[in-house]
């Protein structure tokens, strides 16, 4: 069942129209710089995130597992993680502690020197749901099968609501999270509907390391799940889809409301360097793609490697038109802040 449904989202994701009604980084315009004063060649793109050194500002986010056709995808993003020196994190590992024969799906990417390694659990799964929580035994299994640096904990509880097996509970959660903290270094995550100012100062305070938004803007999971459930003639599931499609926080103001005591990675909605730029320039320490990448993921290392070559040019030619000789340089550029995100950032 839990096998299904992981390629269910990713035949979905891939081949429907699952994304956001308004993408929220065109609502960010960069100024330009005529004279920039910067040779190209001599741009800096390397950073580094919690004491982890990345060539590029840029993780590969949590996508899949728990399949055969998520483990070529995996194997396929390790190894471009490896090549371009980047990040990467895994889809949710339930399902490897549940089944041990799938184990493999995930821990592929041990076979490559990913600089940046982060193990992914769901926030319903350390709460008592229709099964027991999470023991912190399984959470040792899941951080330890992939020699994890971080350890995600994802917050999707809209998914949760919206999808037919969904788990229903959230209350406690906080303090799981905190006794999690204690242990490993999480990151904690959203999955396409954002982050609040409330919610990150909560999570500072359960001893996050650092924030992924994942806000609205790119994949809807609201949307995936309404494909499901048209495909079972599910009528309130596909109702709830619809209703819910474009609940959230876009994915730049989750940024600002998020951004200052604990590093940020930008998610949600990022297609090209630019969009990454963008989210640099407004308080993100790094950037994550996921839709982006994945149907090169899925056909081969040759579209997959090209897509990733494309968006680091794209990235360093930003930097170059907006003056900036490294990443964190862009948190000095001129921005504009224009349409329905203008809304979200000055009417908070």
């Amino acid at each position: 069942m839990i096998e299904n449904r992981k390629e269910e989202h990713i035949r979905i994701a891939e081949q429907k129209e699952v994304t956001s009604s308004h993408n929220y980084w065109d609502d960010i315009t960069l100024v330009h710089r005529a004279i920039p004063e910067i040779d190209f060649d001599e741009i800096k793109t390397s950073v580094v995130f919690l004491n982890k050194k990345l060539n590029y500002p840029m993780i590969i986010s949590s996508m899949t597992g728990g399949t055969e056709l998520a483990k070529k995808i995996n194997r396929n993003l390790a190894a471009a993680a490896e090549k371009f020196g980047i990040g990467m994190g895994l889809g949710s590992m339930r399902v490897a502690v549940e089944k041990k024969e799938l184990e493999e799906t995930f821990s592929v990417i041990n076979d490559y020197k990913v600089p940046m390694k982060i193990a992914n659990i769901g926030a319903p799964q350390l709460l008592k749901q229709g099964k027991p929580a999470f023991t912190n035994k399984q959470i040792d299994e899941v951080f330890n099968l992939i020699e994890a640096d971080f350890l995600a904990i994802h917050f999707n509880f809209l998914q949760e609501m919206v999808q037919p097996e969904g788990d229903r509970n959230a209350k406690g959660i906080l303090k799981r999270l905190s006794e999690v903290a204690a242990s490993y270094p999480v990151i904690a995550k959203e999955t396409g509907n954002g982050f609040s100012h409330k919610d990150a100062l909560n999570l500072i305070d359960s001893g996050v390391k650092a924030i992924d938004v994942g806000g609205l803007g790119g994949t809807s999971f609201a949307a995936i799940e309404y494909y499901r459930a048209e495909k079972v003639n599910d009528k309130e599931k596909m109702r709830s889809g619809l209703t819910f499609w474009d609940w959230g926080i876009p994915s730049p103001a989750s940024i600002i409301e998020c951004r200052g005591k604990v590093p940020v990675i930008g998610s949600g909605g990022l297609r090209n360097g630019l969009d990454l730029a963008k989210a640099l320039s407004i308080g993100a320490q790094i950037g994550g793609f996921a839709r982006s990448f994945l149907s090169g993921a899925d056909k081969g290392m040759e579209e997959l490697e090209s897509n990733i070559s494309m968006t680091i040019r794209e990235l360093k030619v930003a930097m170059l038109l907006t003056g900036s000789k490294k990443p964190m340089d862009l948190k000095k550029a001129r921005s504009l802040i224009t349409g329905k995100l203008k809304d979200w950032v000055y009417n908070d």
